[in-house]
């Protein structure tokens, strides 16, 4: 009988070549927005969840002020640089991530003597499931732990959040790192951006699995349209306020005030728009739905937000389509959708339980036929926040 390597054991053989202290070892899980697609930056009201699978990170103080860190997804990429030199725009490879983490923390509680870190990670990277924010998040808790200092998980989340803005570049709202640290097993955060409250709702695992379908499309969320849009909505936003003094962001734009000033936005301008109203509207509906134990209803609004995704807001692709498409043709598929920004990644489908096995099969087969392509389907449960681990 074989064990199944846990993926922080293969953290501790690389940390055992060039450490011998005794480490400390961090999860932060990867999160799949389920409902309220690009409505952070927008003011809306998001529905993500933290998912079972993330970031692990090895970490060992080292005296000589040097950040040593390598990540089991980059082999043989080992970063070293001292941590008095880390500052934004450093880097754009793939340790800005962590490196911004690492900077915001230590710019907030203080410097480390050193630190030698090892990352690995059981969730699909550059898929949409909030892999960087993972890392981002796992090494703020690390450094916050290990200085012993006294953080608020408000405070982690917007040292999390920062690492993404300032240190990365990308202009991202705060709903990945939100939604990471406020996980919680058995539910759906439901976050308001605009006022900032918080509500889990329930999600009844004997009524819905989480699947993630990987279309095989990786994306670069910095050199993507993502910037684009949020600056479009930006524009459309100063539109509105222009006529309407007490709009603060879009989702204050009802159907009938986008009716009376369309004809002032451009054709683009107007389509981002018209998303952003009915994802609003179609957030309210899905969690109203869940709430009262309605999968079948919140299902439905995933798949309309898809198709608001693809025709209005426009960061759909081909391999997404083909792969929502697939989803719902299967009974027991309630819903599905692409999830994180678009531009490729993963679609999310909520799946009965009973019936994982034939959509699996129909959608590995089905997927094939529309796009040539091949795919896998993972299975997730809902999660709790970044935590330290037991070795």
């Amino acid at each position: 009988m074989t064990t199944k390597c846990r993926p922080i054991d293969l953290c501790l053989e690389r940390f055992r070549a060039v450490n011998q202290t005794q480490p400390r070892a961090f999860f932060a899980p990867g999160r799949a927005n389920l409902l309220g697609a690009h409505m952070d930056y927008n003011g809306g009201v998001v529905m993500p969840v933290a998912l079972s699978k993330g970031t692990y990170a090895l970490a060992g103080l080292r005296q000589d002020g040097l950040l040593r860190v390598e990540s089991l997804q980059f082999p043989g990429d080992v970063v070293e640089v001292p941590m008095a030199d880390l500052k934004p725009g450093r880097t754009k490879g793939w340790s800005a991530y962590v490196e911004g983490g690492l900077w915001t923390a230590t710019q907030r509680f203080g410097q480390l003597p050193g630190l030698d870190l090892i990352l690995n990670a059981d969730l699909p990277m550059a898929k949409g499931l909030s892999s960087s924010a993972s890392v981002e998040c796992v090494a703020v808790l690390l450094v916050v732990n290990l200085l012993g200092a006294a953080a608020t998980t408000e405070e982690m989340i917007h040292l999390a959040h920062a690492a993404e803005t300032a240190y990365v570049g990308v202009r991202c709202g705060i709903l990945d790192q939100t939604a990471i640290f406020l996980g919680k097993s058995d539910s759906i955060l439901m976050f308001d951006c605009l006022e900032l409250t918080r509500e889990h709702v329930p999600l009844d695992n004997k009524q819905a699995s989480i699947a993630i379908l990987d279309t095989g499309m990786a994306r670069e969320l910095a050199s993507s349209a993502f910037n684009q849009r949020v600056a479009e909505c930006t524009r459309a936003l100063a539109v509105f306020q222009d006529q309407m003094p007490g709009v603060t962001c879009l989702r204050d734009v009802s159907i009938a005030d986008f009716a009376r000033h369309a004809d002032l936005l451009t054709p683009t301008l107007a389509r981002r728009t018209q998303h952003v109203i009915s994802e609003v509207q179609r957030t309210r509906d899905g969690s109203a739905a869940l709430r009262r134990g309605d999968v079948a209803g919140f299902g439905a609004a995933m798949t309309a937000a898809h198709q608001s995704l693809r025709d209005f807001y426009e960061v759909s692709t081909p391999e997404l389509d083909a792969m929502v498409a697939a989803a719902v043709e299967v009974d027991g598929c309630y819903g599905a959708r692409l999830t994180g920004a678009g531009f490729g990644g993963c679609a999310a489908a909520l799946v009965h339980p009973e019936a994982q096995s034939d959509f699996a099969a129909h959608v590995v087969q089905r997927y094939a036929a529309l796009t040539g392509r091949s795919t896998s389907v993972q299975w997730f449960a809902p999660a709790g926040g970044p935590l330290e681990i037991a070795i």
